[in-house]
């Protein structure tokens, strides 16, 4: 029997800690195990959010407490003592984004001069979302990397505007990673009743992070704005205030007041799987108002679409649009127009798609079969096999 190839994933998150690529990164950790042809490693922070005990078939290594530029040779060191024959790069993750994003493209290029057997792949992320100018600063890491893997349209154009092979890029597209209810009447009910809602409200959930970037506050105004045609309307905003916006959460919970709706909005804070859950069975309309727009890497959006629920999002011309949403059935409006926002969620509940319609734009994101053909893509990348 040949050898096991040694897989190493490298990523600033891990379960648990706070961050849409913490699940990612379990997932494709345990996809590559039971390809049963690697030996599987992920190397991630030095925190005690991190779990290693989740980890069935494959080994945590939480070593980087800090994941800066000028740290790059002391990363690649900790992921050469692993031996790996491939090295999977996650990009960027909460540990290392803004300031710290140029991270990775010190780290890629340093790690194949050190050690260019070494087959590098990069799972990029949100490259499209990035200004113009700044997108450049991945792309050092793109130029060093043996494979790009992007999970959406949007991004993969925007990895080829920098003059990438396309023979190089790889697109694996994602899904949720979140245990959701089977969506029916009884189970609306119950998960009402668990969050105290309502039974006769008709309810809007946000599901993410309060952030300024999130725009929650549109989302309100655009709640009050819809009050004299919907009186009904009540607001469920499932998440958590992100780090270091914790005075924009504030000023969030102070407009709610201001705007009357202080007894209409649910704020649930960090969700559990089981409110997270309810959340979205609660609902009669989701809504995600991105800054820079939405696309099909969004995992508080996928939710949404697998819940069975219209979907408000938005658009943002500035940025590299995504056109499959709109193919999906979602209403992309400007993230700071809450009176367009107002009449698409308006329209959602006027005239919603019929329940068979919101199946099948749930069965197109099936995570069972989408993240399978993402393991697959992974997979081929891997071992250097043909993108297409």
């Amino acid at each position: 029997m040949s050898q096991k190839r040694r897989l190493l994933i490298v990523s600033g998150s891990f379960p648990e800690i706070r961050c849409g690529i913490s699940g990612h990164v379990k997932i494709i950790a345990e996809g590559a195990v039971q390809t049963g042809e690697y030996e599987v490693s992920v190397f991630t922070s030095d925190d005690p959010a991190v779990d290693t005990r989740i980890a069935q078939g494959y080994t945590v290594y939480p070593r980087m407490r800090q994941w800066r530029a000028t740290k790059a040779y002391s990363i690649c060191r900790e992921i050469l003592s692993l031996s790996p024959d491939v090295v999977h790069i996650q990009n960027p993750t909460l540990k290392y984004a803004g300031k710290r994003s140029i991270t990775m493209s010190v780290v890629g290029p340093l790690l194949k001069m050190l050690a260019p057997k070494v087959r590098l792949v990069v799972m990029q992320h949100d490259i499209a979302i990035g200004d113009p100018l700044f997108r450049w600063r991945y792309y050092p890491l793109f130029a060093a990397a043996d494979a790009v893997i992007v999970s959406n349209a949007r991004d993969e154009q925007a990895v080829r505007d920098q003059g990438i092979s396309q023979s190089k890029i790889y697109r694996a597209p994602v899904s949720s990673h979140f245990s959701l209810h089977r969506a029916s009447a009884e189970q609306k009910e119950r998960s009402r009743q668990a969050l105290g809602i309502p039974a006769d409200a008709v309810c809007a959930v946000h599901f993410g992070f309060i952030h300024p970037e999130r725009n929650v506050d549109v989302i309100l105004r655009a709640m009050a704005f819809l009050r004299k045609d919907v009186p009904g309307i009540y607001g469920v905003i499932l998440g958590g205030t992100f780090a270091g916006a914790e005075n924009y959460g504030e000023q969030c919970r102070a407009l709610a007041k201001k705007l009357g709706l202080k007894d209409r909005v649910t704020w649930t804070g960090f969700a559990s799987p089981v409110q997270i859950a309810d959340g979205l069975s609660a609902a009669d309309v989701f809504v995600s108002l991105p800054q820079r727009g939405a696309d099909l890497r969004n995992t508080s959006i996928l939710s949404g679409i697998l819940a069975h629920l219209p979907v408000v999002t938005a658009r943002n011309r500035r940025y590299y649009l995504d056109s499959e949403l709109e193919s999906l059935g979602c209403h992309c409006v400007g993230p700071r127009d809450y009176r367009a926002v107002a009449d698409a969620i308006h329209t959602c509940l006027t005239s919603p798609p019929s329940p068979e319609e919101l199946a099948r734009r749930a069965a197109l994101l099936d995570p069972e079969k989408i993240w399978a053909k993402h393991i697959t893509v992974n997979h081929r990348a891997y071992r250097g096999e043909a993108s297409y």
